[in-house]
């Protein structure tokens, strides 16, 4: 029932002309005219032949009924024709049908007519003919198209002819069956024809809004985007210079090259994506984002290009089409981020973690080298005292000063914070010893920043590679061990590493145990500093510190007791404690309100922290998304698979991960690849270098990178009103630091108290 009412419906759609609606149905009616119009052609020209012809056969002299009729049909014809060429002139396709049904109609009833007249004067011998010319011209119906002239003409003819068949007694009963039956089968065939036809107009009609859509798609793509669409002949010739790449080709040049693709993209030292350019070209094979340079001048821009192999009908090569993009800014701002990746952005020597792998490379290769840790003495008093734009410059000065005595097979690095580290190649250790004291008296040479004079001092742990044993962070324990005795014994010291040393040091594991009765007897307090909307000054986040008040000394420093717990182990307890009493005070906070707390690497070595994570949200009652856990990039030195289940398992129990000191430690942009991390934390060295152009720079890359990651950018160490409307211009929405709030045990849970 279903079907036959579809079928109906579509009878329907197929009879009915109505004025076009759409722009698809007079796409519709246009294809149909233009078919009509060449059936109207073929039509007029064999009908007015065979009715000339029939009309002549029957003695039309002494029949002279037989000839008026011809002349009808013939004057019909003669309408129609002439009504197809004026739609050719005006274009009025649902005029032009319109009219072409009226005198189809006539045609019909004119030829029927004329059949009948033939069966009255027929004699016996020519019944034969007459049916076929009967037939003959109902069939002629079964290719017209639209429907509605089809039947116009069909009907009149069908029915006169079935007259002339059955009232005249010129067919016995098997012939009237059979014309019967071939009338009906031309009724369907007239239905199929048009059903095709019209479905086929409807998917032309179809394709063409597609093409025509592309089309302005394409010329809207190359008219506002930096991409552009390139086509060559089977030699690699440009067929159209795209005007985006002309603007930076020289002309002259591509013009003796007769702008082929493989030359204007000429290769170059730095550019190892052009030989597999001329290796897809010359082998007939598509490439995608195949990177390629041209050297301009004295610059180099880069190009990021996509293309496949165009091919003829009979399979040969017609040349290549694709698109390109000039990606000179991003190309250049990701070689940026590669250097960041593996050096400091403040003084430009390796970050620890590059460092360490030299050290590691050299601890397998076996050569005999020396390792020092140049610590700046009194660092932090210099920082408190002068600010922290001088104390970065005093950093960067003794950098260049520890490159100035480099060789090329040394290797230095800054570990963090004032620590340094210097790889001495090739020489033994009474060697090292004299040009580390070399390098001592160099770094002591006053220094004139911003107007104050300044005299670094340095201490100087030397540790050498002396057994295959040694690995990278054995020898970096030993001149650890070595610099903790050149501060203790006066600083400005040079000290190798000496058995005794680790005798020492286990001594002072006494400490450890003060620790560990600290926790027990709650001596640790946690406090909390706002992370707020730069614009707003609303508090979105607080971050959990740990403070320790020692009933003999006082406050203890993080930096003193933390490397403490790290290094005996307690960190784990260390960390579970506050990680509760962080959580257990944030439940009482408003539900918008997110609390973050630090994670140490070292508490993932057990690969206890997600099941105590778990525990204590499940105790606290707090909401998982309220949580942030921060991770320094300390956390990439030892990355290992079980580390990177890890975070997979915070993450997955809904807490967020921020990696925090962003830029400081190894900018370790692989890594965010494989850590699905929900924001950065710029570090505050970044802050105290503006307005420097250079640290603008990293910063708005860093922002970029952020954005496209689609996760939050916090700014750490907002100390002045400068810093603060410095990132508020350039679209930093979120910070951390003094001029917004100190860390206590009471912070704003809503909005800042004052915002500048």
């Amino acid at each position: 029932m279903s079907r036959t009412q579809e079928g109906a419906a579509s009878l329907r759609l197929l009879l009915r002309l109505k004025p076009p609606t759409s722009e698809q149905n007079r796409e519709s009616l246009r294809d149909q005219a233009s078919l009509l119009f060449s059936l109207s052609m073929l039509f007029a020209a064999t009908g007015v032949a065979n009715a000339v012809f029939i009309v002549l056969n029957f003695d039309p002299l002494h029949r002279l009924v037989l000839p008026l009729f011809g002349a009808v049909i013939v004057t019909v014809y003669g309408l129609i024709v002439a009504a197809s060429f004026i739609w050719k002139r005006s274009n009025n396709a649902f005029g032009y049908l319109q009219w072409a049904r009226v005198l189809y109609l006539a045609l019909g009833i004119a030829w029927g007519a004329l059949i009948n007249a033939l069966g009255h004067y027929g004699e016996a011998d020519q019944h034969a003919m007459i049916i076929g010319l009967a037939l003959g011209v109902i069939s002629t119906s079964i290719i017209c198209v639209p429907a509605t002239v089809a039947f116009s003409f069909f009907l009149p003819v069908a029915l006169l002819s079935m007259v002339a068949v059955a009232m005249l007694h010129i067919a016995d009963t098997v012939t009237m069956v059979a014309f019967t039956s071939y009338t009906l089968f031309a009724v369907v065939g007239i239905i199929c024809t048009n059903l095709a036809f019209d479905g086929r107009s409807k998917a032309q009609a179809a394709l063409r809004r597609e093409v025509s859509t592309v089309s302005i798609f394409l010329r809207e793509y190359q008219e506002g985007s930096s991409d552009w669409l390139w086509e060559t002949d089977a030699k690699g010739r440009l067929i159209s210079v795209p005007p985006s790449l002309a603007a930076v080709v020289n002309a002259q040049t591509a013009n003796d090259q007769d702008w082929r693709l493989d030359l204007i993209f000429s290769a170059s030292e730095e550019s190892g994506g052009h030989p597999r350019l001329q290796n897809c070209l010359n082998q007939h094979i598509a490439f995608r984002d195949l990177t390629t340079t041209i050297r301009v001048g004295t610059q180099q821009r880069w190009f990021n290009l996509t293309g496949h192999p165009v091919h003829s009908a009979d399979g040969y090569l017609t040349g290549f089409r694709g698109i390109g993009r000039d990606i000179t800014e991003r190309y250049e701002a990701d070689r940026k981020l590669a250097y960041l990746a593996r050096h400091d952005g403040l003084t430009g020597l390796l970050n620890r973690k590059a460092f360490v792998e030299k050290v590691a490379k050299a601890c397998q290769e076996g050569r005999r080298f020396v390792l020092a840790i140049i610590d700046l003495d009194n660092f932090k008093q210099t920082n408190d005292t002068y600010g922290h734009h001088l104390g970065d410059e005093l950093l960067v000065s003794v950098a260049e000063r520890i490159n100035s005595v480099l060789r090329p097979s040394d290797e230095s690095g800054r570990l963090g914070g004032d620590e340094f580290a210097l790889l001495i190649a090739d020489v033994d250790l009474e060697t090292a010893v004299d040009e580390a004291a070399r390098l001592s008296e160099l770094i002591a040479e006053r220094l004139v920043l911003y107007g104050h004079s300044v005299t670094p001092s340095t201490s100087i742990g030397i540790a050498a590679f002396e057994e295959k044993a040694d690995d990278a962070a054995r020898l970096l324990f030993k001149a650890d061990l070595a610099l903790y005795k050149a501060k203790v014994e006066g600083k400005g010291a040079v000290r190798c590493f000496k058995r005794e040393l680790e005798e020492e040091y286990d001594a002072r594991l006494v400490q450890e145990s003060e620790l560990a009765a600290a926790i027990d007897n709650g001596e640790i307090t946690v406090v909390y500093q706002p992370i707020a909307d730069l614009f707003t000054g609303q508090v979105l986040c607080v971050e959990a510190l740990a403070r320790w008040h020692h009933p003999q000394r006082g406050q203890v420093s993080p930096a003193t007791f933390i490397p403490i717990a790290e290094n005996s182990g307690l960190i784990d307890r260390l960390g579970e404690w506050i990680l509760r009493a962080a959580l257990t005070r944030a439940a009482q906070w408003p539900s918008s309100l997110q609390i973050n707390v630090n994670l140490s690497p070292q508490q993932l070595i057990s690969g206890r922290f997600p099941k105590v994570l778990a525990n204590i949200l499940r105790e606290t009652g707090l909401a998982p998304s309220r949580v942030g856990i921060e991770i320094t990039e300390n956390i990439f030195v030892d990355f290992s698979e079980s580390v990177l289940e890890q975070l997979t398992a915070i993450k997955a129990q809904g807490v967020r991960l921020v990696l925090d000191d962003f830029g400081t430690g190894y900018s370790s942009l692989s890594y965010l690849q494989m850590i699905d991390v929900d924001g950065l934390k710029i570090d505050a060295s970044f802050l105290r270098q503006l307005p420097d152009h250079k640290v603008e720079a990293i910063i708005r890359t860093v922002t970029r990178l952020t954005a496209d990651l689609n996760i939050h950018l916090v700014a750490e160490g907002i100390e002045n009103v400068m810093q603060l409307q410095w990132l508020r211009g350039n679209g930093i929405h979120f910070g951390q630091g003094f001029l917004l709030g100190r860390p206590k045990d009471d912070p704003p849970v809503e909005w800042l108290d004052n915002l500048p």
